[in-house]
């Protein structure tokens, strides 16, 4: 009975991790799985961070919409803004309508939840975009150029690719800066 409860006290915090690790990976697979994609147009900044890498930090042209800076004056830091969507010819993301409310169709509506801070709103769930080192200040160069292909889930968000001004997927290995290297 002793080597039992010596198991099972590695056993259960082992399990319990796993269980919830899974639990993460199963959720943003499940969002990627059965959300909508759409193409949002940024404003990408490029930063670094030395434990996790280098990655882009995408600011999009909704955040500066007229409607959402508006809201976003009105309402408290920390304070959700929801963001209704429409996709036009080209699949590329349109602002239909702003508000302080969640909508209420959530199966059929295309929407990103947005956090006011300091009157600006941003999305923090697809704020940054991890790249390999070397590629974030070329990429960071196509300014206006860049598109995100974002799924989009009862206003959960993940993205899943890089596209240029064409809307082709950017692989960004073919950006990396041979001074780099």
């Amino acid at each position: 009975m002793n080597i039992l409860k010596k198991h099972l006290a590695i056993i259960l915090p082992v399990g319990m991790i796993v269980l919830v690790l899974g639990g993460i990976i199963f959720y943003q697979e499940q969002l990627i799985r059965n959300g909508q994609t759409v193409i949002l147009q940024t404003r990408p900044v490029d930063p670094r961070d030395l434990l996790k890498g280098e990655y882009v930090i995408l600011r999009y042209a909704i955040e500066q919409d007229p409607r959402v800076l508006t809201l976003a004056k009105r309402l408290p830091d920390d304070a959700p803004i929801y963001v209704r969507l429409k996709k036009d010819k080209r699949g590329v993301a349109q602002i239909l309508s702003v508000s302080d409310r969640a909508p209420q169709s959530y199966g059929t509506d295309l929407y990103l939840v947005g956090v006011v801070n300091r009157n600006r709103v941003s999305f923090p769930s697809i704020g940054q975009f991890y790249v390999p080192e070397g590629a974030g200040l070329p990429i960071e160069r196509l300014r206006d150029k860049l598109h995100v292909e974002v799924v989009l889930k009862d206003g959960k968000a993940r993205v899943i690719n890089l596209l240029d001004e064409q809307l082709n997927v950017i692989d960004p290995t073919d950006y990396i800066d041979s001074s780099a290297r």
